[in-house]
């Protein structure tokens, strides 16, 4: 990607039921689906994204957006002028990986620490990160078993996703799902897992004021000791830190 530059970040997160009529944009805007559903119609074609979804509006595109059913919506949502856009990203993307909601996060996050000229440079960069790993989704498919045990996991972090269950879902013994999964994803189900999980708490930190209690229940990740054990781990900060 050339020659672009990021504009704004946000979050939207109705408490109730929402909807914005039929409208366009001088710029590109980019919506991550970040909880339950967001409905859209374009080009007299209706469209719905769920959690872990990502909506491309281009420049001059007339669409019309409205909040899905309970628990309610929230996006982060981010808009960008750029000169060349790759042609082969579509309206919608399935981040079936999470990364591209992982930098989301870490775009809103910095937004809200730094001042406009620090930001302008880092929010460029993280702009950068997420349209190449939007354009390798375009180009690269993943293997459907490992979307669907990944968008699975996704949709309900918090329930028990063992090896057993996940190899039961997609139709194979614990021995050969284990072995099939290692050799498809370069990780293994429960690396997915606690990355899903870990990704999970990051956002409810990031964007809500729950206590870690609810956090570490509502991730899947036991109890706040181990959501303690896990940041210190993987992010070198304790949770109450990042979410300063």
């Amino acid at each position: 990607m050339e020659r672009f530059e990021f504009k704004h970040v946000g979050l939207n997160s109705p408490k109730k039921a929402w909807h914005i009529g039929r409208h366009s944009h001088d710029y590109h805007e980019i919506v991550v689906v970040m909880w339950s559903k967001e409905k859209v119609s374009i080009n007299k074609n209706f469209i719905e994204a769920s959690e872990g979804d990502v909506l491309v509006f281009r420049p001059g595109v007339v669409h019309e957006e409205w909040s899905g059913d309970n628990p309610p919506l929230e996006t982060v949502f981010f808009t960008f002028s750029a000169d060349d856009f790759p042609a082969e990203i579509p309206f919608k993307i399935t981040d079936s990986k999470g990364r591209l909601r992982i930098i989301a996060t870490w775009m809103l996050s910095e937004s809200r620490i730094l001042n406009p000229t620090e930001s302008s440079s880092l929010m460029n960069s993280y702009l950068d990160a997420f349209l190449a790993e939007m354009t390798r989704i375009a180009r690269h498919h993943d293997s459907p078993m490992v979307d669907n045990i990944r968008s699975m996991i996704i949709r309900d972090p918090a329930k028990d996703h063992s090896l057993e269950s996940l190899a039961k879902s997609a139709g194979l013994s614990k021995f050969h799902f284990l072995r099939k999964y290692r050799q498809l994803a370069g990780v293994s189900p429960a690396d997915d897992v606690r990355r899903i999980r870990l990704s999970f708490a990051k956002d409810l930190l990031i964007s809500t004021d729950e206590p870690l209690k609810n956090v570490s229940e509502k991730s899947g990740l036991s109890n706040e000791t181990t959501l303690c054990r896990l940041f210190q781990k993987y992010y070198r900060k304790s949770p109450g830190q990042f979410r300063k």
